[in-house]
């Protein structure tokens, strides 16, 4: 039997991690750091796919995810989602930097 990822993420063990600590860590803290990786997103991704999937995402469209309670970070993750890989390991990287910093 082999391991099946479940989640979109789960294929990037750093990008995952990040996200677990995220829905461990505080609100202000989360806000923070997704805030963060947004700005992050938007000057690495800066093209008209981006804008594409910024138009595209259905942000009202609530789940039962924990990041889909906040508008602004269901949209960051949605652009976490449908970027590119390295982009994914970048942010994922940036993530735990700002998370260590935060934390310190």
């Amino acid at each position: 039997m082999s391991y099946q990822p479940c989640r979109w993420y789960d294929p990037y063990p750093r990008l995952a991690f990040a996200l677990k600590l995220l829905y461990l860590a505080p609100g202000a803290m989360r806000i923070h750091v997704f805030r963060q990786a947004q700005r992050f997103l938007m000057e690495q991704w800066d093209t008209p796919q981006l804008r594409s999937v910024l138009l595209g995402t259905d942000i009202k469209a609530k789940r039962n995810r924990w990041y889909d309670q906040d508008p602004e970070t269901a949209q960051t993750v949605e652009l976490l989602k449908n970027s590119p890989d390295f982009l994914k390991s970048l942010v994922a990287d940036n993530m735990l930097k700002v998370l260590l910093a935060e934390s310190a």
